[in-house]
């Protein structure tokens, strides 16, 4: 049910901390409504975290750290529930947090490490 999981520093969309599956991969128009919620947060247009339906298929979910401008971005099937998005990005930025030294500056082989022990709670239902 994950599309896609991104990590952004401020508003570089061009060079993402973290990007699953990467920008080329995904539809042109998915990439910008992605890029268009998340830069609102950063520029405080926007909610710092929430999420958005885009078309009938997918929802996009995103959560900004304002104080240190760091954005975790994710897109799910309009299956999952938004308040599940929500939980799920908050964990990831926990965990995020917790294992990254530099948070604006990770040692970007590493973070897929960080974020494989983060089960999204749609798949914990499953079980």
């Amino acid at each position: 049910m994950l599309v896609g999981l991104y990590i952004f520093i401020d508003d570089d969309f061009d060079d993402p901390v973290f990007a699953d599956p990467s920008a080329d991969e995904l539809e042109e128009d998915l990439w910008e409504f992605l890029c268009e919620r998340t830069n609102d947060a950063v520029e405080g247009e926007g909610d710092a975290q929430g999420f958005a339906p885009y078309g009938d298929r997918m929802i996009v979910g995103w959560r900004h750290l304002v104080k240190l401008g760091v954005s975790f971005v994710c897109v799910v099937k309009n299956e999952v529930k938004g308040s599940k998005v929500n939980s799920y990005l908050r964990s990831l930025a926990r965990e995020y947090l917790d294992e990254v030294d530099d948070v604006r500056r990770p040692d970007r082989t590493g973070i897929q490490d960080v974020l494989v022990d983060v089960i999204p709670p749609w798949e914990e239902e499953e079980d």
